[in-house]
């Protein structure tokens, strides 16, 4: 007598499968799904035998999956579900690879920390402090795995603790908000109320200074690239003399300088732009917000210099002001870059800023136009924030608190 197979029966694609089945013939029959937040698949008793109810159950749970509803997963709001929702529905719409990649990094981190199973609405101060400690003095690393040997430990600063945690605050806050597909609140309150940060006493933000730009602008052009020409590769000037002035001369982040296309450049003479313009797309901006501003004469000069170094490698037309070596239809990579601003800091003699490359540049910016109104200063630099303007960026200087401390000027009594 043939031996009774047991039965099965799968709907829906991956990843929104699921999969019903006996784990012996005849058997009590089970339900698993896939859950690509979560990355692990996850199961359940049906409590009865019946395949017909079986199968229908397996289509409707496939078509809510899509839908972000699963009745195969628990409501209960572990770190394992919140951090797989937030994966699932707020990072992929985060701008940038770069801030898709930490957010991964984060969750990865507190799921493994707080433990996947942990309720996050049991979260409390021996946890948060805990994590506090534990962070700062290296005895777990950034992806929350514990670090045994005192030895290999590597404390990290205030700052970057604070970071982690509130990262974990502003995602037990969008639990807080975000509604399944049946209507429920992922949680119901925020368990992170009342507990404080750490903050950094002593924030590290170097500005460069003028002489440092001079110095770089003496020996930028001696940076060479390699691009493909003729089939073959050849060593030519870099971008970095050009991506240089752009960036020092309009205080942006050189990843919206290095993204910047031909079609972004208005560079029509008029009497509120005498020297052109730049039309930032919100597209490269961090805060998704699009500006237009006018240029300076040197960074009119760069952006021209910029055209005609394309035009002689072949590139016309619309297209990125600054296209890839080997791949014209991209930009050409921030890494490279950096490496470029590296190896002329260390042709000019300068000791290199840790942490900072072109940020540093940003500051200097910023704190050199502290005279002129702020907001016509966040303005032309991109910053939605004032505070973070003032907070962040400009930064104090001994020239100016010279000004402050022999400031002569009085107040009297009105007579």
């Amino acid at each position: 007598m043939a031996k009774r197979k047991k039965w099965r029966y799968t709907a829906g694609k991956r990843p929104y499968r699921v999969r019903v089945y006996e784990r012996k013939p005849g058997g009590m029959l089970y339900a698993a799904a896939w859950d690509p937040g979560e990355s692990r698949e996850v199961r359940r008793s049906l409590g009865h035998t019946d395949h017909d109810a079986a199968e229908s159950y397996a289509i409707e749970e496939a078509a809510k999956l899509r839908e972000g509803m699963d009745r195969v997963r628990t409501a209960r709001p572990t770190a394992r579900r919140i951090f797989g929702q937030y994966e699932a529905h707020r990072t992929p719409n985060k701008r940038g690879e770069k801030a898709r990649k930490e957010d991964r990094r984060q969750c990865e981190m507190w799921r493994r920390f707080l433990g996947p199973d942990f309720d996050l609405s049991r979260l409390g101060r021996r946890e948060w402090e805990g994590f506090t400690r534990k962070r700062a003095s290296g005895e777990i690393d950034a992806r929350g795995r514990p670090i045994a040997n005192p030895d290999d430990r590597t404390p990290v600063r205030d700052r970057m603790v604070e970071k982690d945690l509130l990262f974990l605050r502003t995602v037990v806050g969008w639990a807080c908000e975000w509604r399944d597909a049946d209507g429920r609140l992922l949680m119901e309150n925020d368990p992170t109320r009342g507990l404080d940060s750490p903050h950094e006493k002593n924030p590290s933000r170097y500005v460069a200074t003028h002489d440092r730009v001079d110095a770089i602008r003496n020996v930028y052009r001696n940076v060479t690239m390699r691009v493909m020409r003729g089939g073959k590769r050849r060593e030519v000037e870099s971008y970095l003399p050009e991506v240089f002035e752009i960036g020092v001369g309009t205080g942006r982040r050189i990843g919206a300088v290095v993204r910047l296309r031909v079609e972004d450049l208005d560079l029509a003479e008029t009497e509120a732009a005498p020297w052109g313009a730049i039309v930032w797309p919100q597209d490269t901006d961090k805060m998704g917000k699009c500006w237009r501003c006018p240029v300076s004469p040197k960074v009119r000069e760069a952006l021209e210099g910029a055209i005609r170094k394309r035009q002689r490698l072949g590139h016309v037309g619309r297209g990125y002001l600054f296209p890839g070596p080997f791949d014209p239809e991209s930009h050409v990579r921030y890494e490279a870059v950096r490496d470029w601003l590296r190896a002329a800091e260390k042709e000019a003699k300068l000791e290199p800023v840790k942490g900072h490359v072109f940020h540093a540049y940003r500051r200097l910016w910023a704190s050199a136009r502290k005279d002129l109104p702020d907001v016509d200063v966040a303005q032309a630099g991109g910053w939605s924030s004032l505070q973070a303007l003032k907070s962040a960026y400009q930064q104090p200087d001994e020239r100016t608190m010279l000004k402050v401390v022999t400031h002569d000027a009085e107040l009297r009594e009105v007579r």
